[in-house]
């Protein structure tokens, strides 16, 4: 995997240049993407929409629609995937940073001209934290599409069925755009009694519903103008959600019902003023909601709050302009909660400042300039810093850097540093307590399976938590006519006083938080508080790797056209270096690699693959996990150990397009912007689990281990999901 970073490092290693760039020109130029800015009596062709800096990887519109996905955000979700992204891509449109992304995340994806993942050094261009990864999505000029879905899913064991609708108007004209939608999900209730493998090993949960029923409504718009030299934006969203479910609480049957109610809005503008690019927005919600059952409890919250942001060149360095972005937020937040018969009510305000410099230090010589005696690539260092203050939970602060230097266009070195202070949040502190979902887990004490009725809420007790995180990478790419990237990274991550759940059940864990378990008379464990607390450090060294490619359909001489087949491959690796927990003072380190207080597996695979010929497309994902030990007593293997099994799913989804023929343009200035390219209905066959696995383990003496029968762990199992969507 690794031979691409070695050949890349020799300067005089020619590799052949992947057919990309081309292949983009060409479908930018038929919708009109290149546009002529004359300079000084020069006239430049510039690409509509490009980013600061050059793409590290592109997606052409082929290449998109091999993604099968149904909105922006599930296309995004599958690059994120393929590509082994740590943190979620901060999101730019147009090659410029927007009030509020949320507001493209439903279109359908072929609203989008090209995907661009920028390489690592974008982030300090675009005020992000160093480390996450910019997506740049390039809109099509003109666009207009009316379309719905319908889905239907369940389990192939029976037991639950899940019907999804969804309708969506969706309009682009320039910069402005809008949408309208709505989406209505129920899915029904999965009753332990209709898992004979799971009543079997759970002989009390006679009437418990394992999954609940569920039904949602969620409407939402989105409204972009221009506004002059300004950009204006409003959004809303509108949720309702009514759920009911069984528990068994001692040898009570109880009935939850519970029911959820949000809106949340939005209105924005940005622009220039005085040479600095501004972006402002305001932000509101209410929210209710309420629960009968184990815990009888109704909350009300409501929220506002103010962005402002704004970035600009100060001045100009040998290597390029050095640039400075700011930022902040004031909010005030008040929430109510009544829990049997306890009336609670709090607010909180709160404000935070950012700031952050991006400072060029090398530059590589452009077109028409000498070359200078030693060519060493384009580098740069961004330098950002933030600072929180909230009533009621403290605040926080952080400081970041991260150093990129790129000795040739297809290879990038990346470091990062970050330091960070984080109080708890409100709702971390203050939360009432509930009751959630029953779980099933291994009680080491007993040496036996329980089912459990897990605990949680807020704990006043929370300290604020310390995190420092490095990462240092290479990557290489795009080359030869496959289109081959390649990276490897080391990530560390040092924490104190971590605000976390309770790590997983040993005697240890339980002797460190005797107060967190409840037993009966007879010593059997019958629930646990899972409310957040702080563990003293925990430390966590990992080493990732991702390789991608494409299979050239259109040869290697040439570009594929538009509408030839498409073939992506990428492939991840995460090797887990070292992973330790020391929960309180006195206690000793627990190394989770050897099984201490929680197994963690030392290997993790990920392969992705989206392909598209003709009218059909196919995605494939599979992943495989290493089995690992969890220790009864820490330091050392014994036969009460409980040993997790290696781990493959498989997923499997399957599209086939019924075309129409696109409306024909009326008037010339309608060509090449006419009708969206995926006209027509669409069916698709999707099976996640595709070989019905379940996780399983035995005990250190080779027992079969409680708590992993079939379906203890996963009762849903392998899920078969039919889709039908259609432009009207």
């Amino acid at each position: 995997m690794y031979w691409l970073l070695l050949l890349s490092a020799f300067p005089g290693t020619e590799v052949p240049a992947a057919p990309q760039a081309a292949t983009a020109a060409a479908t930018d130029t038929e919708e009109g993407d290149e546009a002529a800015v004359r300079l000084s009596g020069v006239e430049v062709m510039a690409r509509r929409g490009a980013a600061k800096t050059p793409p590290e990887t592109e997606l052409s519109p082929d290449e998109i629609e091999a993604l099968g996905a149904y909105d922006i955000r599930e296309a995004l979700d599958r690059i994120s995937s393929a590509y082994g992204l740590v943190d979620p891509p901060v999101v730019i449109i147009n090659g410029r940073r927007v009030q509020n992304a949320g507001d493209y995340m439903t279109f359908p994806p072929d609203a989008m001209t090209r995907v661009e993942l920028l390489p690592e050094q974008a982030a300090g261009l675009y005020g992000a934290d160093p480390g996450r990864r910019v997506v740049n999505i390039v809109l099509k000029r003109n666009f207009q599409s009316r379309e719905g879905q319908l889905a239907l899913s369940g389990p192939t064991a029976g037991g639950r069925s899940s019907l999804m609708a969804d309708i969506r108007s969706s309009a682009i004209a320039n910069q402005n755009t809008s949408q309208i939608g709505g989406r209505i999900t129920r899915d029904t209730s999965l009753r332990a009694d209709e898992r004979p493998d799971y009543l079997r090993d759970n002989p009390g949960s006679q009437g418990v519903t394992l999954r609940p029923e569920n039904t949602a409504v969620t409407a939402n718009m989105s409204v972009n103008r221009e506004l002059g030299d300004w950009q204006g934006a409003f959004s809303a969203q509108a949720r309702a959600q009514r759920d009911r479910s069984a528990s068994r609480r001692g040898e009570a049957l109880a009935a939850i019902r519970g029911r959820q109610r949000a809106l949340n809005a939005s209105a924005g503008a940005n622009g220039q003023i005085k040479g600095w690019s501004v972006r402002g927005n305001l932000d509101g919600m209410v929210s209710s909601g309420s629960q009968e059952g184990l815990t009888d409890r109704k909350t009300q919250n409501r929220s506002i709050g103010l962005n402002l942001s704004a970035d600009r060149p100060l001045f100009v360095l040998p290597a390029g302009p050095l640039t400075m972005d700011l930022g902040g937020r004031v909010s005030h937040s008040s929430s109510t909660s009544t829990v049997d018969g306890t009336r609670t009510e709090r607010s909180a305000d709160a404000a935070d400042v950012r700031g952050g410099l991006s400072i060029p230090l090398l530059r590589a010589p452009q077109a028409g300039e000498a070359p200078p005696p030693i060519n060493l690539g384009t580098a740069s260092l961004n330098l950002s810093g933030s600072l929180r203050r909230q009533t009621g939970s403290g605040g926080g602060g952080g400081l970041n850097g991260a150093l990129s230097w790129s000795p040739s266009k297809i290879l990038r070195f990346n470091g990062s540093w970050a330091r960070s202070y984080d109080a708890p949040s409100n709702q971390q502190l203050f939360d009432a307590p509930f009751y959630g979902t029953p779980t099933v887990v291994f009680d080491f004490a007993t040496g036996q399976s329980v089912e459990i009725l897990p605990l949680y809420g807020g704990n006043p007790d929370l300290k604020g938590q310390t995190n420092e995180r490095f990462s240092l990478g290479v990557s290489a790419g795009p080359v030869t006519p496959w289109r081959l990237t390649a990276n490897i990274s080391y990530r560390t991550s040092d924490t104190r006083d971590g605000i976390s759940s309770l790590p997983t059940l040993t005697p240890a864990v339980e002797a460190a938080f005797p107060e967190r378990f409840q037993r009966d008379a007879d010593g059997r464990l019958i629930g646990i508080d899972q409310r957040s607390i702080n563990l003293l450090s925990s430390r966590s060294d990992s080493l990732g790797s991702n390789i991608s490619f494409n299979v050239p359909f259109g040869g290697a001489a040439t570009p594929a056209p538009p509408g030839a087949p498409t073939l992506r491959v990428s492939l991840n690796h995460t090797l887990q270096l070292k992973s330790t927990t020391t929960i309180r003072t006195g206690y000793p380190v627990m190394d989770h690699l050897a099984g201490d207080g929680g197994g963690s597996p030392l290997n993790e695979l990920s392969a992705t693959v989206d392909a598209r010929r003709d009218k059909w497309t196919l995605n494939a994902s599979a992943r495989w996990r290493e089995g690992y030990r969890t220790r009864r007593d820490a330091g050392l293997d014994g036969p009460g150990d409980l040993i997790v099994s290696d781990f493959t799913r498989l997923d499997l989804k399957l599209g086939y397009m019924i075309p129409t023929p696109p409306r024909a343009a009326t008037k010339p200035s309608e060509a090449g912007t006419g009708a969206p390219r995926l006209s027509g209905l669409r069916l698709g066959f999707e099976i996640e689990n595709l070989l019905d696995a379940r996780p399983r383990a035995r005990l250190g003496d080779g027992r079969a281990a409680p708590g992993y029968g079939r379906d203890d762990q996963d009762v849903m199992g392998r899920v078969a999901r039919l889709t039908l969507r259609g432009r009207f």
